[in-house]
């Protein structure tokens, strides 16, 4: 693909997004076959890591300046939730690494380069819940120090954007960009679901980030960096609403994978103590899928709105208002509330069959369970945010709208 750093138009990010998706769908099968090893390994294989880099997804958000695709929000989603239907935690490190280039993109010309500039396939990984100290050496540069849980893909990563607690109350977080080498990983990550995305702590002990690769976070979160860089549209985006909706692309893709496993089963296998011979034959399963695929339908609906809300704002350099990004928030609530209770029902059409460890459903159904308790996608807190906003409540209980 031919890639120009000027801002690309419309037309010009349809194509993307239609050679993007396409490039996503020939990996399903190979990510599936390895998704088996990945949960063993409780990290993405690297097999699967090396299919993600040769195909282009580590570089969704890499700016066409450096041989990347500098995609929009509704682009990364799509092709991330076709990854997913081939493995969950493949598509989510993809995910991870789309945040963390965007955060890398907003750096200066220096960071950047030190980034992408011999690799434009240098996957950033982040941490950007505010954790550890730093203190400002001499010429600015930070001296940080602490641990961050969590960091998904942290593996396969070249880099690392970490949230650095602020060191008084009226001071704002940063965000440090570490090379991998630099800091110490412990393996902490034992769990059902998502057991794939190897995410585990990260440890600094006084590293020093120079101050060229660092950002003011509640910068970021303004749209400080939005027109550092011309013609990079994408660093417009609100970047609190867009970290957070990004997160249930892979469930989007996990729950149509689903759904396609349970109509090729309902196709063929009998349903246990009746006369269908089919489970499709029975108008119980009928209804059960119909209700499951009107789930997936909505919930892609959702977040896709949401999603080009984002790029529409971003291509005009429009900040979303208070009320818009609590729709957002409400939105990715929603999205994976419903891709959970899609799951659920397509449990059940199949029984207790279903929890055959050589039955890949049972592993999208943990996964799945899990992913969809993030904290960004708490349904509950999204509900309290836009009903804050539609009653005109101006404190909100966090700063991710």
């Amino acid at each position: 693909m031919n890639l120009s750093p000027s801002a690309p138009s419309s037309a010009d990010e349809a194509g993307v997004r239609a050679e993007l998706t396409e490039a996503a769908a020939k990996l399903v099968p190979i990510l599936a076959g390895q998704a088996e090893e990945s949960e063993r390994l409780r990290r993405v294989s690297d097999d699967a890591a090396r299919t993600l880099r040769e195909a282009g997804m580590l570089r969704l958000s890499t700016p066409r300046a450096f041989g990347g695709f500098g995609a929009g929000v509704r682009t990364g989603m799509e092709v991330t939730a076709e990854l997913a239907r081939g493995d969950a935690s493949a598509a989510w490190i993809a995910m991870v690494y789309t945040g963390g280039g965007l955060i890398a993109s907003m750096m200066d010309d220096r960071a950047r380069d030190e980034v992408w500039g011999q690799d434009r396939d240098a996957a950033v990984a982040a941490s950007l819940t505010p954790s550890g100290s730093a203190v400002v050496a001499e010429g600015g540069d930070l001296v940080i120090s602490g641990r961050w849980g969590w960091v998904s893909g942290i593996d396969h990563a070249r880099w690392v954007a970490l949230a650095i607690a602020p060191s008084a109350a009226d001071q704002p977080p940063s965000i440090a960009l570490v090379r991998v080498e630099d800091i110490t990983v412990e393996d902490t990550w034992h769990v059902a679901g998502m057991a794939g995305t190897g995410s585990n702590t990260v440890v600094a002990d006084r590293v020093i980030v120079p101050a060229h690769r660092t950002l003011d976070m509640g910068g970021v979160l303004a749209g400080a960096y939005a027109t550092r860089h011309e013609g990079e549209p994408q660093n417009a985006v609100a970047v609190a609403s867009m970290l957070a909706l990004t997160v249930v692309a892979p469930m989007l893709g996990m729950a149509r994978a689903a759904l396609d496993l349970t109509l090729a089963t309902a196709a063929r296998k009998p349903m246990s103590l009746t006369v269908y011979e089919r489970l499709a034959d029975s108008p119980s399963v009928q209804l059960a899928v119909a209700d499951a695929a009107s789930l997936v339908d909505t919930a892609q609906l959702h977040a896709y709105r949401a999603a080009d809300d984002l790029d529409h704002a971003a291509a005009e350099a429009r900040q979303l208002t208070v009320a818009e990004r609590a729709r957002i928030r409400m939105d990715t609530a929603v999205a994976a509330t419903r891709s959970r209770e899609a799951v659920d029902r397509l449990v059940s059409v199949s029984g207790a069959s279903t929890f055959a460890l050589t039955n890949p459903l049972q592993r999208i159904w943990r996964d799945l369970g899990t992913a969809s308790r993030h904290g960004v996608v708490n349904p509950d807190l999204g509900r309290e945010i836009y009903g804050r906003s539609l009653l005109g409540i101006p404190e909100q209980p966090t700063f991710i709208i």
